[in-house]
Order: structure tokens, then C-alpha cells, then sequence
């Protein structure tokens, strides 16, 4: 069976249609050309305001999602194109739920692998350092080298315990 990849711009403007039948304020000044980023890990999508205009930016992971999957991050994106909306805040919680009720997707601030349909994989493979508090035995996660990683013992967790770096 052929595997068929996403075509991220057509979708946006799928998702562009389905927000204007809604009502959503978005943007009239986003480019449709959708941006892949082949090292983001974390996050699914991110709206970039640059100059006045807007780009979308989605993982390379949703390459091979589901389709709604991707129209879902896509229209997430969009709603951060709306007035009042650079946020996670009420407004755009609102313009999330009009977008779910009507489309079925499930818009969230965060969303996990499992729910956008790709293959899960170890809590710990995008981190490369781990601390942990040596009272509640909390876990801190760090993509980058900082100052708590290079000496965690000059830093406390919120309980009150001592940092220790384990990886």
C-alpha cells in the first residue's frame, strides 16, 4: 500500500475555509506557505509574527500524521492569528471551542502523541539532561545546557530539596 505524506499548505487552506465559516477573526496576512521544522520535538505547530505577516510552522513529525491531526495544529496556529489571541487565554479558548464543536478536532494548548495519532516514544529522548530533587524525588527535564544544569546544587526544587543532576 502507498503511504501518501500530508500536503501541510493545502490543508491550511482547508482549515483557513472552515475558520471563515465559523466566524474566526484570523489574519488576512499569513502566508500560505506552511514552514516545517525537522527539529521540533516538542511541539506540534508555532505561529511566527514576523514583519507583519504570519507563518506557520508545523513539526515534520505530522508529516505522516493524521490528517486531522494536522487540520487540528493548523487551525490552533490560526486562532493565534486572531485579535486578543497571541495567548492561550479566553479569547482563544472561545475561538478553540467554536472550532472543535463544529470540525470535531480536539484544540488544546498542548496535545500528546498518542492523541494526534503518531507513535509514542520515551518520556526521557528529547531530553538531554534530567535533574532530580533529593527530598520529593521530582523530575526536572532540559533540552539545553544552563546554569541549573552545570551546578544544580546551587539551585532548589519547589518542594525545598536539593537538585541533582542524574543525566
Amino acid at each position: 500500500m502507498e503511504h501518501k505524506q500530508n500536503n501541510f499548505d493545502s490543508l491550511l487552506k482547508t482549515v483557513l475555509s472552515e475558520a471563515a465559516a465559523a466566524g474566526l477573526p484570523v489574519s488576512d496576512k499569513i502566508d500560505m506557505k506552511v514552514s516545517v521544522n525537522s527539529r521540533a520535538k516538542k511541539r506540534f505547530g508555532m505561529c511566527i509574527l514576523k514583519n507583519g505577516r504570519y507563518t506557520i510552522e508545523l513539526s515534520s513529525r505530522l508529516l505522516d500524521a493524521p490528517e486531522l491531526s494536522c487540520r487540528q495544529t493548523i487551525a490552533h496556529e490560526l486562532i493565534h492569528t486572531c485579535p486578543g489571541c497571541g495567548n492561550h487565554g479566553t479569547l482563544f479558548k472561545k475561538y478553540a471551542a467554536v472550532m472543535n464543536r463544529k470540525y470535531g478536532y480536539n484544540i488544546r494548548r498542548t496535545n500528546s502523541n498518542e492523541e494526534m495519532g503518531l507513535e509514542n516514544t520515551s518520556n526521557n529522548a528529547y531530553y538531554k539532561y534530567i535533574l532530580e530533587c533529593q527530598k520529593c524525588g521530582a523530575r526536572i527535564k532540559r533540552m539545553k545546557y544552563s546554569s541549573v544544569v552545570a551546578d544544580p546544587s546551587r539551585y532548589t526544587c519547589i518542594c525545598g530539596g536539593r537538585l541533582k543532576r542524574i543525566i
